[in-house]
This record gives C-alpha cells, sequence and structure tokens, in this order.
C-alpha cells in the first residue's frame, strides 16, 4: 500500500532489536562498521536487491565495529525511518546500531 503502518511508525527514534543477513558495505573481512541488513542470506550485490522497504542501513555507533558473519543475527539500535542511498541501492530505514549478537 506505500503506507507507515502505526507499529512502524512508533517505532520510529526508538531503540529496536531486528533480524537479518549483513551485507558489509566496507572491505572488511573481520569488523565492520557500516552494513545493509537484509532478510535473506541469498540478498546480496550481486543480483537485484531486496525492495527498500526490506533493507536495513546500519551505521554502528561511537566506534563501534560488528563482526562480519554469514549468519544470521540480531542487531540492536535507533531505528530512523528515512530513504537511505547507498551503493547497492536505497533502503527505507536506519539503524544506529548498538550491539550485534547470533540469532539463536
Amino acid at each position: 500500500s506505500g503506507k507507515m503502518s502505526a507499529q512502524l511508525k512508533e517505532a520510529d527514534g526508538k531503540k529496536v532489536k531486528i533480524p537479518g543477513f549483513m551485507i558489509p558495505l566496507e572491505d572488511s573481512q573481520n569488523n565492520v562498521s557500516e552494513f545493509l541488513l537484509v532478510p535473506s542470506p541469498m540478498a546480496c550485490i550481486h543480483v537485484p536487491p531486496p525492495p527498500a522497504n526490506q533493507m536495513v542501513t546500519v551505521r554502528m555507533a561511537g566506534g563501534r565495529k560488528a563482526t562480519m558473519t554469514f549468519g544470521p543475527i540480531w542487531v540492536h539500535g535507533r531505528l530512523r525511518i528515512s530513504d537511505v542511498q547507498g551503493p547497492y541501492g536505497k533502503s527505507s530505514y536506519e539503524l544506529l546500531g548498538e550491539l550485534t549478537e547470533p540469532y539463536q
């Protein structure tokens, strides 16, 4: 519908915990400070990316780094609903990341 739900509006600016898979936006094999969070491990830059409303641009807060992983993760941080144009397309959300942890 293109309309934001009341639940999503309420999450804007709040601390949240979101699951997904990491696509690094930096050329590092170990730790990254910026990455895309996508819903599927098959969503990558070599095929058409997921729609903007299924991607979150994560920027780790305060110089923090996230350990690069190909498995599913949780990302904790403050959500902002905002179109973000990145090198691999547009995402509808931005997250100031505080912590990543394995999805269990």
